[in-house]
């Protein structure tokens, strides 16, 4: 009769349903998108979705929405516990306690203490949190609330920027095996109670069948074990590295999963704790695995979690008993909400104080322990405090099995909603405290120490990227000491946009980074890079002179540029090189690119902490990137495969840091520099001179009045620093054509000789001649950005600029019509009027 009732309402209304699951799903993704700005996780948009909905009373429907997830609601969490199972090892619980471990056990240690303590309140049949005195309702409200919501932390401490930090590196780890452990400890709860009724009383069971029931379950747990290796290293053998992985490969491994899970549930296990402990016994490692986790979290995380989650707040119903207490009607009182009564405000302040309680003076003492501050601590133990979708089910579940009442349940979901509110603050706090003042200094080529190891941070969009870097980077290492006998440091970012299926694949990582991607294509592409970055090393001469230390900026492109500078101050680097967002076709023009990443370069090239260099590849980390990068052949060799660089010099702050940069370059043999001065002729020089005696004449008539003489001095002033930049520029040049012009044609001279042109020309039209002249002749072009050069050469160049943030002789050399064979290499020097300050010296020294 049930059954064919249910049939009836949804065949009857299956369209409004449907509809009325679309209205919950674009919604939730609307709020998400509002309040990620906030840093706030997707579970807090599901949970104030589903707050609103009940307590507005939105759909017409919601009778039949209960319904339908009242059928699966069950089954619905199975998958959840499963992926966060295979995240987990659990071989760890029997190895030496870790600084993460320690922090985790002290944090449910403390809060089992204060539920030991405070259980009589807690405990009362009518007015307490629980609804029943007994030993199961005990160890579950213990086991809840010293459990860390691990998937919820670990995306938050991505998007806060923090899982770099130390206090963020230890809450991802500390949180995963808090999880861990507090899971199992509820599944083998499950296991021992499977057959509480609500009343609270045992089955009829003879005494024999509950340890018979328990060893079964052991068993099929141990078979999962072996049986999802095998299958693994089976589909690993039919779908090799570099593959895509079939889908009737993954499916039959999930089929496997779900049969064992199913076996497990017949022995009378909860299906759900059953996938949990199932999803324990697969390897954690592996293709198979991280395929896994992230296709089941981005179907979880897109379609069904936010449907679960609006079910469990529309599920907030009276019974009739209450709602007479109330006061209220029994005229269709089963439709009577929750909030239609009193609000039961001290059971959320309780239960939050218990659990917040709990986890600071656990993880604070333990955090302190390991050396942390007091308020970095305290901050510990909040991140670990935070609540997620786990205890939203073990709330439904409790109250499912009456251990708790209605009022207590809405107090759950009101107490999840508020933690998970608060904890971004809490992280942003973190960041904040993570930056301390240090000692200023200036960050760039130009001021940088030869005889001191060279940092620098390299973006990567994938490895395709790493032989023109790897030439550049190993040209200026032979730039830090004389022969070549410089150190350099590499902080290789990889850089990966945050979509919803890359957030549904992130998970303990480990490392500096503290998180990581598991989704198969982010996972092959960082893993491709990784070779072309171990080759380089090792050509090199292994990790005696080059130290490569791979980084990852997971984040949405308005954000990576924050990754990318934060990074740069924590390594105190002098560079950072950025590929160019467009990429070479075969036919030699510039592909549109991905304007993603052009907002990155933009945001990079106005923010940095240091230099910034853009690099336009046109096929420079070809035979010439081998030539230069192999240490085994001989200098000759080396010389005759040299690649013939250019440097541009025509004047500003810029020019003169891509000129140091091109000085080190030339160091390396395999490198064969020009530098190319660009000077006025006649023509220029009188343009310039009337130029400035318009502004001199503006200046003086503005001037001419009383008390105007002020309006005259932007004027002057902005001649002023000219006159200043252009002698600036030409004693750097005299003493850089002293040192390493003249100097490499003196007789056993130390330094490689450097090739030297001039050009005097009159304008841009000329200036780009000479370039287009120089094309064929060059392989690599080094040019500054050009930001502060007030030059009569480049006037008008920038209005017809496509890439302004190249500079108007960047965006020249670097569009399609220019070369199909010169890379070019855009130099921007560090602004020394932004004070930056350095943080965190956990990344440094490398």
């Amino acid at each position: 009769m049930d059954c064919s009732m249910t049939s009836s309402i949804l065949s009857a209304n299956y369209n409004t349903i449907l509809f009325e699951f679309g209205v919950i799903l674009v919604s939730s993704k609307v709020l998400y998108a509002l309040l990620r700005k906030v840093y706030q996780p997707r579970v807090f948009s599901d949970l104030l979705l589903g707050i609103i909905l009940a307590q507005f009373r939105v759909l017409s429907l919601t009778n039949a929405i209960n319904l339908v997830f009242g059928k699966i609601g069950g089954f619905v969490f199975a998958p959840y516990l499963f992926a966060l199972g295979v995240e987990m090892d659990p071989t760890t619980l029997l190895d030496a306690p870790t600084g993460d471990s320690v922090v985790a056990y002290a944090g449910i240690l403390s809060t089992c203490v204060l539920v030991t303590l405070f259980h009589m309140p807690l405990m009362q049949a009518t007015s307490g949190v629980v609804h029943e005195r007994s030993l199961r309702s005990f160890l579950g409200l213990a086991a809840v609330l010293a459990n860390t919501a691990s998937p919820v932390l670990t995306r938050l401490t991505t998007d806060l920027k923090i899982a770099k930090t130390a206090v963020g590196r230890l809450a991802v780890g500390a949180g995963l095996a808090s999880d861990m452990l507090t899971t199992m400890l509820i599944a083998v709860g499950s296991m021992i109670w499977r057959d509480t009724g609500v009343d609270g009383r045992e089955s009829n069971d003879s005494p024999i069948v509950q340890p018979v029931l328990t060893a079964a379950v052991l068993v099929v747990v141990i078979v999962s074990a072996f049986v999802s290796r095998a299958m693994a290293e089976w589909v690993g053998s039919r779908n090799p590295e570099g593959r895509r992985m079939r889908g009737f490969d993954l499916s039959l491994v999930a089929l496997a999963a779900a049969a064992l899970c199913w076996l497990s549930s017949a022995l009378r296990l909860n299906v759900n704790m059953a996938a949990f402990l199932v999803g324990l016994a697969f390897p954690s490692e592996g293709r198979v695995s991280r395929l896994l986790v992230s296709k089941t979290n981005f179907v979880l995380s897109s379609f069904v979690l936010p449907l679960y989650v609006a079910h469990v707040c529309l599920s907030l119903r009276q019974t009739t008993d209450d709602i007479e207490v109330a006061g209220l009607t029994r005229d269709d009182g089963f439709r009577a909400y929750v909030m239609e009564l009193p609000f039961p405000w001290w059971k959320v302040f309780f239960v939050t104080v218990m659990g917040t309680l709990g986890k600071l003076t656990g993880c604070a003492a333990a955090g302190l322990l390991r050396g942390l501050g007091m308020l970095e601590a305290l901050a510990l133990g909040m991140l670990l405090n935070v609540k997620g979708y786990f205890h939203l089910y073990c709330a439904q579940a409790a109250f499912d099995a009456g251990i708790i009442t209605d009022k207590s349940f809405m107090a759950i979901i009101f107490m999840v909603a508020l933690n998970v509110a608060v904890t971004p603050m809490v992280g942003m706090g973190i960041a904040s405290w993570a930056r301390r003042s240090v000692q200023w200094r200036l960050m760039g080529l130009q001021h940088h120490d030869p005889s001191t190891e060279l940092r620098l941070v390299v973006g990567l969009h994938g490895p395709q990227d790493v032989p023109t870097l790897s030439y550049i980077m190993e040209a200026l290492r032979w730039g830090g000491g004389a022969g070549g006998g410089g150190e350099l440091a590499v902080y290789a970012v990889d850089m990966v946009q945050m979509t919803d299926q890359t957030a549904a694949a992130i998970v303990k990582g480990g490392g500096f980074d503290g998180v990581t991607v598991v989704d198969e294509e982010v996972s092959e592409m960082r893993k491709l890079i990784g070779e072309a970055l171990d080759a380089y090393q090792a050509e090199c001469g292994g990790g005696a002179k080059v130290k490569v230390r791979r980084l990852l900026a997971l984040s949405s492109f308005p954000d990576m540029h924050s990754d990318m500078c934060i990074c740069a101050e924590d390594a105190m680097a002098a560079l950072v090189l950025l590929p160019f967002h467009k990429a070479q076709r075969a036919d030699g023009s510039m592909e549109p690119g991905h304007h993603g990443f052009r907002v990155v370069n933009q945001k990079v090239l106005q923010l940095a902490p240091c230099s910034v260099g853009v690099v336009v590849d046109r096929g420079l980390g070809g035979k010439h990137a081998a030539a230069v990068v192999s240490g085994s052949s001989s200098q000759q060799s080396q010389t005759q495969a040299a690649a013939a660089v250019v440097v541009v010099f025509i004047g500003g702050a810029d020019d003169r840091e891509a000129l140091t940069l091109a000085s080190l370059m030339s160091k390396h043999p395999g490198v064969r520099l020009t530098a190319l001065r660009v000077v006025q002729n006649a023509t220029a020089q009188a343009r310039a001179r009337a130029r400035t005696s318009l502004f001199e004449s503006k200046g003086s008539r503005r001037g001419g009045g009383g008390g105007g003489g002020m309006m005259g001095a932007p004027a002057s002033s902005a001649l002023g620093q000219e006159e200043a930049q252009m002698q600036v520029d030409d004693k750097f040049f005299a003493e850089f054509y002293r040192k390493h012009v003249a100097g490499s044609k003196q007789p056993g001279a130390a330094v490689a000789a450097i090739g030297y042109l001039e050009k005097h020309v009159a304008d841009g039209a000329e200036l780009v001649a000479v370039l287009r002249g120089m094309q064929a002749d060059y392989r690599l072009f080094i040019v500054g950005r050009g930001r502060d050069r007030s030059s009569v050469l480049t006037e008008g160049l920038d209005e017809w600029a496509e890439c302004l943030e190249l500079g108007p002789v960047g965006d020249i050399l670097a569009s399609s019509d220019f070369s199909t064979t010169a890379s070019v290499l855009i130099v921007q020097q560090y602004d020394a009027k932004k004070h930056y300050k350095v943080i965190d010296e956990e990344f440094m020294p490398l």
